[in-house]
């Protein structure tokens, strides 16, 4: 299966920014990589991201509507190399498909130092990678869209990944960006200040122009993000530890998964450990089944089997990740209720039954 990515690295110096962006695609995290061209490879992402759309849905009237499809821009956090930021790729590929998604994965790779304590170089990379974001990912597939077909454009960021599509977001409302738009965003661990989720603060102006649910997940054993928060004297909490504001807009959705990662409370070492305190999402079921649930935005979130409600706030659009795991009837259920497109359903795997 081709694999498709946006790398903004230089060729020759890997933790350098190069001048124009490079398309290229490959088939696993060891595969070479090739360079089709910006047209070829739209063209390529484009055909994988509808395959798997059905046949041409038909309207009430009868009339045949637009082949629908969906993109999820994959951003990485700090310390990443490209080697790792194309391992992430393929987890994060194959976790979806298990789960029953059936859209194209493109990762957005931007310099990250891929070196242990690189945090303040990583943030002068990813505030320099912000604007390629949107004139190089998401506004090339607004732009590039057959009149036939209807991708819709979504962003998994994390970790600092989340910084870079803030600042994406904030630049793009203040240049006055041509139009464009992004379904869903799903910040993971995201290291924010989570006073720039404040209603009325500029990224949710801008979130309010450009996006259209944003779903924030969150552990508040997260020891990356504190010592994050201690390497910038503590100015503002991270808001992939804390959660959002109480004053975020209705458009933004907190979903904590402390109690599933304490199902970790007999492992010390990985209670401890700031990798596995910031990265253990990727690695439980859980966590897929709602982010698919997520993507698919056919159901209001309280209605996600895969969450509960937080319990003391009054606050809407905030739950905690169900630790106990939703039942595969459930869970089919749900997939099949929230897929906006009829045609969607079709490459669910057979080890989830509709």
């Amino acid at each position: 299966m081709t694999e498709f990515m946006i790398t903004l690295r230089d060729a020759t110096d890997s933790d350098a920014l190069a001048t124009q962006s490079r398309y290229i695609t490959f088939t696993d995290e060891n595969s070479a990589e090739t360079e089709p061209g910006v047209a070829d490879w739209v063209r390529q992402l484009m055909a994988g991201a509808t395959a798997n759309a059905g046949d041409t849905e038909l309207t009430s009237n009868g009339v045949g509507a637009a082949r629908r499809g969906d993109v999820l821009f994959l951003i990485h956090g700090f310390n990443v190399n490209h080697q790792a930021a194309k391992a992430f790729h393929m987890k994060c590929a194959q976790h979806l498909i298990s789960v029953g998604w059936c859209g194209q994965v493109v990762s957005f790779d931007w310099p990250s130092d891929g070196v242990t304590f690189a945090y303040l170089p990583d943030r002068a990379n990813a505030r320099a990678s912000a604007s390629r974001l949107v004139t190089d990912a998401i506004a090339l597939l607004e732009r590039t869209q057959a009149t036939d077909c209807t991708i819709d454009v979504h962003v998994m960021a994390h970790s600092m990944g989340a910084f870079v599509l803030q600042q994406a977001f904030c630049w793009a409302y203040q240049d006055v960006s041509p139009s464009w738009q992004v379904a869903q965003v799903l910040l993971v661990a995201a290291d924010v200040d989570t006073s720039a989720f404040d209603d009325g603060a500029i990224f949710s102006t801008a979130f309010a122009k450009y996006g259209g649910r944003l779903t924030a997940y969150c552990n508040g054993y997260d020891k990356a993000l504190l010592a994050s928060n201690a390497k910038r004297l503590e100015l503002a909490p991270r808001m992939g530890r804390v959660g959002l504001p109480d004053d975020a807009p209705d458009t933004m959705c907190e979903v904590d998964c402390s109690d599933l990662f304490a199902k970790f409370d007999d492992d010390p070492d990985a209670m401890l450990s700031p990798v596995t305190t910031h990265c253990f999402y990727f690695d439980q079921e859980e966590f897929w089944q709602d982010a698919v649930l997520t993507l698919a935005g056919g159901l209001v979130p309280s209605r996600y089997p895969t969450r509960l409600p937080m319990p003391g706030t009054t606050t809407p659009n905030r739950y905690i990740l169900n630790p106990d795991g939703t039942s595969p009837n459930d869970y089919s259920r749900a997939l099949r209720r929230s897929s906006v497109s009829l045609a969607v359903g079709t490459c669910h795997p057979p080890s989830t039954p509709l």
